[in-house]
């Protein structure tokens, strides 16, 4: 490796001696955002927008920059990809902008468990396809995610449902015995106050507009972001015009980075259903007390709900729904062949169904009656049970099981554990209860035991993050995030609401102080159990475990040293401050298995809490709460149960309340920052850069701009010259967007540009997170380069001997394409590596071979570095791919150990970008 001080490797750079400018050193930046002045190395006033002729490269968003002042003798053209902003606020700092960004970063929270949920479809085993719509064909789990992101659609339909039509519209109005008399929640606005003569049913008609309009709210949130990352007209026109290969990988599938129609059909459908929920749950409420109506149309809603779920899951065979077929004769024929059109009738007859409910709430005569809201307390705890069973089912799909059958093996079983815990069996004798619970050993052995054997049967399963179980484990993640969310919205409104129990009065003689008290038979606000139980409790045992853990890892890691590669004899004076860095980098490196744990300690919150909200709303028709209720008595004394859950209601209260301030405060700071990125930082731009394909309200992809870009940049540059070369100087997320555009250019028909473009990445996280978590992404097979293990927690070098061999045969996925593509089969290529197009990858194949030992592809990397990771091997021998940096920041005034960052001043990145460039 040669010495980042020595100078003659600046001065013997060839970029710097040769008069023809016919290389293009394209930089890309990654996750943080580094401004174009800084990638180009100059001030923001010499820089320029880079113009194909007439045509600016690039707009207020994202785009080509390069310098004013170019040396018109030098041998490369230096140009810099900034697309930071298509993630970012626009500028502006008045008073109304901080307000709007504050409430729109609010709203991006929400989004989050979304963005979960897609990256859990990315993760599974999916299968090119030129036959199939997209050019995928989905494979298993597909279907359940689809629908797994439908039931966070719901989650958040019910929690604003629980908020409007239980705590406010029943609870918070209660009619006294005088005629035209009624009494309003103290702490609601006075303007409401004229709601109490209305009807309990009127009311709840008005108030049902606002969880239809929460997602709507939600859908024009996912357009707005949509519209800054449209795909332009010529790189879509290229998309139409490309031909898959048959045996392609999937990010050289043509229509990989192809921009979704922004009426996404699977959007309407989410819409219909959360109408269906509303309908529902307003005809559970009046059922007891109206005659046939009511039932009527709970039913009505319950088949269209389950008809617009089963049609999401029926779409999701494909990633994206087709174009309407032209010249289809007939209305018929035009209906079946436009999902748009078949979304819209689903639609149509939701609403047509919601406008019946609201007749009969309005003038119904049964809709009057006091009482509890009927449909308040099991609609959440169905949903989030029905979360939890397609989450579990979402961990065993990539080892092959079967998505339908694990999903109704575990549904029986959580069924037959609800029929034990509510008493619906006592009557029919201990036997009943005691087959239900053979019934629930039964499904869990049926789930485990096939499951283990698929895995152990996978040559690769070492190769995928969390054995092979991320889908579920990125599922698991959006359930736990979006249970905290909707008991936060539930929980804060009901203890908001409960505030005005207290009654206050002035002290005489002491205006210090207030008396405040609590009077005798006070009515009070309840919220429903479901969701203290399962939100605040999943989150409250997240947070608990994920401190015990970091506190574990602090103490037990707090001494260790990491010494390969070894620290450079030019550094050693720094090694104290070196070391320690290291030990930083390496335990923030940590995620993968911290993650594992916290996803079964969501599973197991998730088994106890369900039991937990079951047991109390059946306390009155079983004694089961009333045993529980005993069996702590006896264990703890006194009234130990009213004590426990007053300070569980506290502790929950509490995690709300600072999980609730977390947000806004986030909110508020990002909204005030100058750059004004999106929240959630990194886990943001991880989530985003993955294509729309679960959930119609998730992120917006920015890679569906910034993919075809790029590859459009190359070929602009390499198209009209035949001696022209492209450098790709990629940092760090950057990294992905640059492989990916690589296999774009295949994937348009122009692989034959590839073998003039060499790759310089720096501070990447291709092998160990990328290609972990999304193996038909950027796994092995993809890259081209050996897998690695997932990273040890309680070592001191968490990837020490994570190394894996090479496994020869291809995972079982890209097996199934190459015998499609009658590759594998054909004795005429014994011998041959398997691949037939350029398509079929991998990058080191498409990359080329130069001239030995002149390298197409060097990885920078450092051990101080948390994000940046090698490209082949954590050895301290050489190989032909990765190189360390120094650890020590370049150009820093003061001693300052480096980071992810400023890789670029380094000399290592000089003598690499020489070897690279180098007599080509």
């Amino acid at each position: 490796m040669p010495d980042e001080r020595d100078p003659a490797v600046a001065v013997t750079d060839p970029a710097a001696a040769d008069p023809e400018p016919h290389i293009l050193e394209l930089r890309v930046h990654g996750v943080r955002n580094t401004p174009p002045q800084e990638m180009l190395g100059t001030s923001v006033d010499r820089i320029a927008l880079v113009h194909d002729g007439p045509i600016p490269l690039g707009d207020k968003l994202a785009g080509f920059y390069t310098t004013r002042d170019r040396d018109p003798d030098a041998r490369t053209r230096l140009e810099a990809y900034s697309w930071g902003n298509l993630d970012r606020f626009a500028k502006g700092r008045s008073f109304l902008t901080g307000v709007w960004r504050t409430v729109y970063n609010v709203l991006w929270f929400l989004v989050a468990p979304f963005g979960f949920a897609n990256a859990g479809y990315w993760a599974r085993a999916f299968e090119t396809d030129p036959r199939r719509e997209g050019g995928l064909r989905t494979g298993s789990g597909g279907g359940i995610t689809r629908l797994f992101a439908l039931a966070l659609t719901l989650l958040l339909t019910a929690a604003v449902s629980t908020v409007v039509f239980d705590l406010v519209a029943v609870q918070c109005f209660l009619p006294v015995d005088q005629t035209g008399a009624w009494r309003v929640c103290s702490v609601l606005p006075s303007q409401l106050d004229g709601l109490g003569q209305w009807t309990r049913g009127q009311r709840l008609a008005l108030f049902s507009l606002a969880p239809i309009a929460a997602v709507v709210v939600m859908a024009v949130l996912g357009l707005i972001s949509d519209v800054r990352f449209r795909t332009r007209i010529h790189d879509a026109a290229r998309v139409r015009e490309a031909q898959a290969a048959p045996d392609a990988l999937p990010l050289a599938v043509p229509e990989m980075w192809m921009r979704r129609r922004v009426n996404s059909p699977t959007g309407l459908l989410h819409l219909a259903a959360s109408v269906d929920l509303v309908v529902a749950t307003l005809a559970w409420d009046a059922v007891p007390h109206d005659g046939a109506a009511a039932p009527t149309l709970f039913g009505l809603a319950l088949a269209h709900l389950a008809a617009s779920a089963a049609v999401i899951a029926f779409w999701a065979r494909s990633v994206r729904a087709p174009h309407p077929v032209l010249g289809s004769e007939g209305l018929t024929q035009r209906i079946r062949d436009s999902r748009d059109a078949q979304a819209s009738i689903l639609l149509g007859i939701a609403v047509a169904v919601y406008l019946a409910c609201v007749g009969l709430e309005i003038w119904g005569s049964g809709t009057n009656v006091p009482g509890p809201f009927g449909g308040g307390q099991i609609t959440p705890t169905l949903i989030l049970v029905a979360l939890t069973v397609l989450a579990t089912a979402g961990c065993v799909v990539r080892a092959g099981y079967n998505e339908w059958i694990a999903a109704a093996v575990l549904t029986a079983g959580t069924a037959a554990l609800w029929a034990v815990l509510a008493g619906w069996l006592d009557s029919f004798g201990w036997g009943a209860n005691a087959a239900a619970l053979a019934v629930v050993v039964l499904s869990g052995g049926l789930v485990v035991v096939p499951y283990l054997t698929m895995r152990r049967r996978n040559a690769r399963v070492r190769e995928e993050a969390w054995h092979g179980a991320g889908p579920g484990v990125f599922m698991m993640l959006g359930l736990l995030l979006g249970a905290f969310l909707a008991s936060a919205l539930a929980l804060g409104a009901g203890s908001y609401l409960r505030s005005g129990r207290f009654q206050t009065r002035g002290v005489p003689g002491d205006p210090l102080f207030r008396d405040v008290s609590l009077p005798a038979g006070a009515h009070d606000i309840t919220v429903p159990i479901a969701f203290w139980a399962f939100g605040g409790v999943l989150g409250l045992m997240a947070a608990i475990v994920m401190l015990v853990l970091i506190v574990v890892g602090l103490l037990k890691l707090g001494r260790s040293t990491i010494d390969t590669p070894a620290i450079d004899q030019s550094e050693e004076v720094y090694r104290l401050e070196i070391v320690k860095q290291r030990r930083a980098s390496a335990f923030l490196q940590r995620a993968e298995p911290l993650l594992h744990f916290l996803a079964w300690t969501v599973g197991i919150a998730v088994a106890a809490s369900m039991a937990l909200a079951i047991l109390w709303e059946n306390r009155e028709h079983s004694g089961r709460w009333a045993w529980v209720r005993g069996v702590l008595t006896g264990a703890f004394g006194g009234d130990s149960v009213t004590a426990m859950w007053q300070g569980g209601q506290l502790v929950v209260l509490t995690a709300v309340v600072l999980g609730g301030t977390a947000v806004l405060g986030m909110a508020v700071t990002k909204a005030a920052s100058p750059d004004a990125a999106r929240p959630l930082g990194l886990l943001w731009d991880l989530m985003a850069w993955l294509p729309r394909a679960a959930h119609p309200f998730g992120p917006a992809c920015y890679s569906e701009r910034a993919v075809p870009e790029l590859a459009d940049r190359m070929i602009r540059w390499l198209e009209p010259d035949p001696r022209r070369r492209v450098l790709l100087s990629t940092h760090s997320l950057g990294t992905v967007l640059g492989v990916a555009a690589l296999f774009h250019l295949t994937a348009i028909g122009r692989a034959d540009l590839i073998p003039r473009v060499r790759f310089l990445s720096f501070g990447m996280q291709l092998r160990p997170y990328f290609g972990r978590f999304f193996p038909e992404l950027f796994g092995p097979d993809v890259l081209g380069t050996p897998g690695v293990g997932a990273p040890s927690f309680w070592t001191a070098d968490p990837w020490k001997g994570k190394d894996l061999p090479v496994v020869g045969t291809p995972p079982r996925s890209r097996a199934r394409v190459l015998e499609r593509a009658r590759i594998l089969a054909d004795p005429e290529l014994e011998g041959h590596d398997g691949v037939r197009s350029p398509a079929a990858g991998p990058l080191t194949t498409l990359l080329g071979t130069a001239p030995a030992p002149q390298p197409v592809w060097i990885n920078l990397w450092r051990r101080t570095d948390f994000l940046g990771f090698p490209g082949y091997s954590y050895s301290q021998e050489a190989n032909v791919l990765d190189r360390l940096t120094l650890e020590m920041e370049p150009d820093s005034y003061m001693a300052q150990v480096a980071t992810h960052g400023n890789y670029l001043p380094t000399v290592a990145y000089l003598a690499a970008r020489r070897d690279l460039i180098a007599d080509w």
